[in-house]
């Protein structure tokens, strides 16, 4: 059984994590699905979203343990292959080249804080809870520490990781897990509503901007960074997207992006 849906609707890439018996549990038939996806469509040009959702009422409740258990009983060199996987996939979003969406209902937990720690931008309805808990089960949040220190600094991940606490949507709003909270039967809208606004945008270079803020975050030299931040300007003024855009502006109508 595949663990993964995938469609493409209206240059919106919809990736589906499809393992409803067991609330979209991460294993690795899940993870190699998913990397076959993001290694073929990242070149697809055609592309401006990437949307990450779940089936059912839960969006991801983690690794499997089943998964977990049998690789924790092979040898050492396999079970840190398999760990490398997972954290390939992470990474895969992390540098998917469009702006990549999250889609929570229900809660993230474990694994599936992963995709929201990867993610541009998180959306999820008002009553989804979110926790880390491998400490309870004596594991660790090991891959998944390395994005969310990124995505919501080092104290919040500190708590979230050594309490395994779980936390309501609006405090994970206020740590910048989540971006918006909605009510559970907006959730699909809002989420449209927010695909619909960098679909209007200049697609060549929103991709180019969710490059350069990477590359800033992961440059500690500010003058390295304000160097990047001069290139990509004067790259994206001289571009056509650059010079439609300015046009359109002063002309006083919509641009015509290519």
């Amino acid at each position: 059984m595949e663990r993964i849906k995938v469609e493409e609707r209206d240059r919106v890439l919809i990736l589906t994590l499809y393992n409803p018996e067991k609330r979209n549990a991460i294993d690795e038939k899940m993870i190699d699905e998913i990397k076959k996806v993001l290694s073929k469509e990242r070149e697809n040009e055609n592309l401006k979203v990437l949307l990450i959702q779940g089936e059912g009422k839960i969006f991801c409740s983690g690794g499997d343990l089943k998964w977990m258990e049998r690789k924790g009983k092979s040898d050492y060199e396999e079970n840190l292959k398999d760990a490398l996987e997972l954290a390939e996939m992470y990474k895969m979003i992390w540098d998917f080249p469009t702006p990549v969406v999250v889609k929570v209902q229900g809660g993230a937990y474990g694994g599936g804080m992963g995709f929201l720690a990867v993610s541009d931008i998180s959306i999820a309805e008002k009553n989804s809870k979110f926790r880390t808990p491998e400490i309870k089960v004596g594991l660790i949040p090991a891959v998944i520490s390395v994005f969310l220190i990124r995505k919501i600094g080092l104290s919040h991940t500190k708590f979230l990781a050594l309490t395994a606490r779980e936390i309501t949507a609006e405090e994970a709003k206020n740590m910048g897990l989540i971006n918006i909270i909605t009510e559970e039967d907006e959730l699909d809208i809002k989420t449209w509503e927010i695909i619909e606004d960098i679909k209007n945008s200049a697609p060549k270079n929103t991709r180019k901007t969710k490059e350069l803020i990477n590359l800033i975050y992961e440059t500690e030299n500010l003058n390295i960074s304000l160097r990047l931040a001069g290139e990509f300007i004067s790259q994206a003024r001289a571009s056509r997207e650059g010079i439609e855009g300015i046009m359109s502006f002063l002309e006083k109508r919509k641009p015509k992006w290519q």
